[in-house]
């Protein structure tokens, strides 16, 4: 058959031999049949919406799944899935991609946090294996007897992971224990499971030992969100020097930060800083913070940070005004935040 007739009565103008003209139609006819499934599912996918058809893997582990996405929508290894109000990361993928990207995703039991070099928090979850295998779980003599018990980390390879180094600190426990396990990074492989080359993402596995908990450096500090996290090797991020309190009679401005919604049944905080006419940050600002709303919020303020949480499901939808005041009660900022559904 002439291909020009092929492609005429299959409108594939845009292929050039009948193997394209057959992948074109297949692809066609997937995407057209694709949410017609019990498999199909609308996930986040590093934050953002996307279709996957996820499927129960044969062997019954309910840690991983399959999944599939359309020809034209790829996902990469170390994308950040959140299904079934869980987190899943991809661990493997099919390159061959004709018609369905093919892969695995893997449940994420673990968030590993650390510090970076400029004292900003780092948080990546990743799917946890125990590398201790026949051990015993301790290793000694007689005089001393000390935990051995290894983990097997798997996270994405980015620009804060790459970073990571032999003799870094983890907590691995319960957030709240009040002595948590600690754990050091004594391996790190990057490639076994790396498609950069390809655009197509990367895996690293971390092996971490058990090490002693350090009461003056692991600290159990706040998140802006009100989440309490334990930290290895903590230290405050290095600050610039700032002006004292301005004259009365300079101009002072205001930046809230904290976002613009509030999930309902979730606390959530936000805090402002004040700066001078040069745009110099300033300290022991007097001002007040301004709420203007319909609705029933509970607020804690602490210093120049207030909290608020709504548990009633009914606001979903309507907004609120947060508004710092100065002394003679102007506005120096405000912010509009909306309330949202606990779980997106």
């Amino acid at each position: 058959m002439d291909i020009r007739y092929f492609q005429k009565i299959n409108d594939t103008y845009k292929s050039s031999s009948k193997q394209e003209t057959d992948l074109y139609l297949l692809n066609r006819q997937v995407n057209r049949y694709f949410d017609d499934t019990i498999d199909y599912h609308t996930v986040l996918k590093n934050g953002e919406p996307f279709e996957l058809l996820i499927i129960k893997d044969t062997d019954g582990n309910t840690f991983k799944k399959k999944i599939k996405s359309k020809h034209e929508y790829p996902f990469n290894l170390g994308d950040y899935v959140m299904f079934g109000n869980q987190c899943w990361i991809v661990y493997s993928l099919d390159p061959d991609d004709k018609t369905y990207h093919n892969g695995y995703m893997y449940l994420c039991t673990t968030t590993l946090r650390w510090l970076n070099d400029n004292g900003e928090l780092v948080e990546r979850p990743c799917y946890t294996e125990d590398f201790t295998k026949y051990s015993s779980g301790v290793d000694g003599n007689q005089t001393i007897i000390v935990g051995d018990n290894q983990y097997g980390l798997t996270l994405p390879v980015d620009n804060e992971t790459k970073k990571l180094r032999r003799d870094k600190r983890f907590v691995i426990d319960l957030e709240d224990a009040e002595i948590p396990d600690v754990y050091k990074l004594t391996n790190k492989k990057v490639n076994l499971s790396n498609n950069l080359s390809f655009g197509r993402g990367a895996l690293m596995t971390l092996t971490a030992s058990y090490d002693s908990y350090n009461e003056k450096t692991d600290k159990y500090i706040e998140k802006p969100n009100g989440e309490h996290v334990w930290v290895c090797d903590y230290f405050s991020p290095t600050q610039p020097s700032v002006p004292e309190i301005p004259p009365e009679d300079s101009k002072v401005t205001a930046i809230i930060s904290g976002g613009s919604t509030l999930r309902v049944g979730r606390n959530k905080s936000w805090s402002v800083k004040f700066y001078d006419e040069s745009n110099n940050e300033v300290q022991d600002v007097s001002f007040k913070w301004n709420i203007k709303s319909d609705y029933d919020l509970t607020k804690t303020e602490t210093e120049n940070k207030i909290q608020f949480r709504i548990d009633d499901e009914n606001c979903i939808g309507g907004s609120f005004l947060l508004q710092v005041l100065s002394q003679k009660k102007e506005v120096l900022a405000e912010t509009n935040i909306t309330i949202v559904e606990g779980f997106l």
